[in-house]
């Protein structure tokens, strides 16, 4: 469809609703408590700049008063702000509406749900009132021309509405037609500025003494006492004699001759100039006042200014904001849309991004900023490093949610004029066709928005996973990543024995290990995080902040709690023995002492001990192996209850059982690890675990891809919301009791 074709369409469309705002609305004395209601002027012929949407310029309205239709009832609904798609924002009804000479008036009466904004209005901070009407009927008087339409004359360009029909009235904040009011309230005693800038006669004398042209008017004669300012600087004054006193009237430096005092002269050039200087920026401040107003009713928006405050005039206002318009317009079946091209909206698209990523970050920052720096640091650059970020964030970082679903809208060419925040919210988790707004097919996935918001929640939660301390990452090991949920065999390192003598004439003995190995499967886990358009509205910044740290949070305390599990539940190993047994059966070498016994220098040599003697395989008789395997201890673990018996024996540099400290602590090189899972198996309870590599004691494994937990996004149009699900596949098992050593320590 072409441009015009459209224009014309939306020209002719009956179901397109004008809106205008009506101002100078204040306490009025037509006020009634009782009824709730106050009289209004809710329309006038007074011209309003609309956009003329088949010219695309801003044209002055006038509404002809007798051209008003209405419904028979002479009622119409009160709205909030025109915000017409739900009840909830109806704050009554305009009744008695009826055309009083050049003017619509009515009676504004207020729901009783409605008691803040009838106590805006008897306080007198309501002022204003907008109507929402369709026009049914235009002429329209083209520049410098005089039409006479029902007895009256109008010059162009002005669009002169003969035929409309009221659709509602709202109480809006700022209004635009200075005429429209409260009844009560007489407009006459506002101050009108009718003059401007007179010039002080005498001063205009001296000016043209100075070399004005005599035939500038006020306004002409101030800009040129502007731009000749230095030539009109005082000089200094020669030296006078002295004058006798009686030779002068007065003392107001006005000489019997009735000529000016050098002094005199000059102060009135310099107040002359003063005062020129300030009206001409009262009238700029008043051209960018209704320059701003002429850019925000076209709808355009702009982040250099200043060259449309620049212009000389009105009409040339116009004509750039045509051109604009053009520029940007572009074919789509939606209202107009603006470009960025793809280098600015790429630029845009990171600025924002990386306000909204950091301030996830900082909403997850600790307090202390040790904390910060030495957990979190190195996880926060890892997922999102300071080359990706841009430098053009800081004018995002305040943006409510809410403001950077819009922001994102309008980086996509969606427009948002006129939406209320219900729609703003669906539209931009990809719900707009149910409510009229059309997008690019698949938006829900690839618009700005949920592309944002899957990018901040998904980076939340990893920051959630990585800053919790995970205690199984050290005593125990990472196995290599699964492709399937296939049975998992793994061999036993301990069941590999020392090399026998090989006889070269003959094949190399073949290590049997078909009866050491340990079977598992890994399982996936989930949690859902629902975000719905409701969230949005309410601007709730913790759904893709906080909310995904805390399940990113839980992930990585799940997979903390499953390897654990393999300890505190004791498992049954391939050998027919717990993990933890004293020598029993096929078991030859005890890993679990019992008994009183905190740990200690002597209670940790005796399980050192225990561990460093442990041998491979039995032999295929079932005898014990030869084979001492020389394990040492690397991690000491407990549970919380012995914590700080455990800082004391590593930490202390001498022996903190020793009788003087010269005894030396010889075991500070283990490396402590508190784990308050163990606490509900046994506050007394506490274990050796060798360093992983050498042998595995319980195996952790993920399901490849899946190492660390990932986010998939699933849109539910009937809830009007992205489902965001977390999950991750893992699962841990004890492979060999070779590695860890235990003390029950009661």
């Amino acid at each position: 469809m072409s441009v015009k074709k459209r224009r014309n369409q939306r020209r002719k469309d009956p179901n397109a609703v004008q809106y205008r705002e009506l101002t100078h609305m204040t306490r009025a004395a037509s006020i009634n408590d009782e009824t709730r209601s106050v009289d209004a002027t809710i329309s006038t012929e007074n011209p309003v700049e609309m956009m003329d949407w088949e010219r695309w310029e801003i044209v002055p309205e006038v509404l002809l008063s007798d051209g008003m239709q209405v419904d028979p009832s002479r009622q119409v609904p009160m709205l909030d702000s025109h915000h017409p798609r739900t009840t909830r924002n109806q704050l009554g009804s305009v009744r008695n509406v009826e055309v009083d000479g050049n003017t619509v008036k009515g009676t504004l009466a207020f729901a009783s749900r409605a008691e803040d904004e009838w106590d805006l209005v008897r306080e007198g901070h309501a002022t204003d009132v907008s109507v929402g009407y369709r026009i049914l009927r235009v002429q329209y008087v083209e520049p410098g021309k005089t039409k006479t339409i029902r007895g009256r004359e109008f010059t162009g360009p002005v669009n002169v509405v003969t035929k409309w029909r009221l659709l509602e009235v709202s109480l809006t904040p700022i209004g635009a037609d200075e005429m429209a009011k409260l009844r009560g309230f007489d407009p006459s005693t506002l101050p009108v500025d009718t003059k401007g800038f007179v010039m002080n006669e005498q001063l205009r004398a001296l000016l043209i003494e100075a070399g004005m042209p005599e035939d500038l008017d006020d306004a002409a004669a101030q800009d040129w006492l502007v731009e000749n300012r230095s030539a009109l600087a005082p000089k200094e004054e020669p030296k006078q004699q002295e004058v006798p006193k009686q030779r002068f009237a007065g003392t107001d430096g006005e000489s019997l001759s009735g000529h000016l005092a050098p002094q005199v002269v000059q102060r009135m050039i310099a107040d002359g100039i003063t005062g020129a200087l300030a009206e001409q920026e009262k009238q700029r401040a008043a051209f960018r006042q209704d320059v701003d107003s002429m850019l925000e009713l076209a709808g355009v928006e702009v982040t250099d200014k200043a060259r449309f405050y620049a212009l000389e005039s009105k009409d040339a206002v116009r004509a750039a904001i045509i051109e604009e318009r053009k520029k940007h317009e572009v074919e789509t079946h939606t209202a107009p849309r603006i470009e960025f091209g793809a280098a600015g909206r790429d630029k845009h698209y990171s600025a924002v991004r990386t306000a909204i990523l950091e301030r996830c970050f900082n909403e997850n920052s600790s307090q202390d900023e040790r904390v910060t720096n030495e957990r979190s640091q190195a996880v926060r650059e890892r997922l999102f490093p300071q080359e990706e970020r841009s430098k053009d964030a800081s004018q995002f970082r305040n943006y409510s949610l809410y403001a950077i679903a819009e922001e994102c809208l309008r980086m996509d060419g969606v427009d948002v004029r006129g939406r209320s925040r219900e729609e703003i919210a669906m539209a931009a988790l990809g719900f707009g066709d149910q409510i009229g707004i059309r997008t690019e097919p698949g938006y829900h996935t690839t618009g700005s928005f949920p592309k944002l918001t899957q990018d901040a929640i998904n980076k939340s939660m990893m920051l959630g996973y990585g800053e919790y301390p995970a205690t199984w990452r050290g005593p125990m090991r990472q196995g290599t990543s699964v492709s399937d949920f296939k049975k998992i065999h793994r061999m036993q390192l301990g069941a590999v024995p020392n090399l026998p003598i090989w006889n070269d004439s003959k094949d190399p003995e073949q290590a049997s290990m078909a009866d050491a190995e340990e079977t598992y499967a890994v399982e996936c886990r989930s949690l859902a995080l629902s975000f719905n358009y409701k969230l949005l509205i309410n601007d709730d910044m913790s759904v893709i902040s906080r909310s995904p740290f805390k399940l990113g949070d839980a992930a990585s305390r799940t997979v903390n709690t499953v390897a654990w599990s393999q300890i505190t539940s004791n498992p049954t190993m391939r050998d027919g023995q717990s993990l933890f047994s004293t020598v029993t059966g096929n078991r030859k070498r005890l890993n679990l002492t019992t008994g009183a016994g905190a740990p200690s220098a002597t209670t940790i040599q005796t399980l050192t001990n225990l561990m460093m003697q442990m041998r491979g395989e039995n032999t295929p008789e079932g005898n014990e192996g030869q084979d001492i395997l020389g394990l040492m201890p690397r991690y000491i673990v407990g549970p919380s209850a012995l914590r700080t018996t455990i800082l004391q024996v590593v930490r202390s540099i001498a022996d903190p059982n020793g009788t003087h400290a010269g005894v030396v602590n010889i075991n500070n090189d283990l490396v402590p690890v508190i784990e308050p899972l163990l606490d509900a198996n046994s506050t007394t309870g506490w274990y050796l675990f060798a360093e992983p590599t050498r042998v595995e004691t319980v195996e952790v494994t993920f399901l490849q891809g899946q190492e660390t937990p990932r986010t998939r996004m699933i849109t539910d149009p009937k809830k009007l919301s992205q489902e965001y699900i977390i999950l991750q596949t893992f699962a841990a098992k004890a492979l060999d009791h070779r590695g860890v050593q235990k003390h029950a320590g009661a």
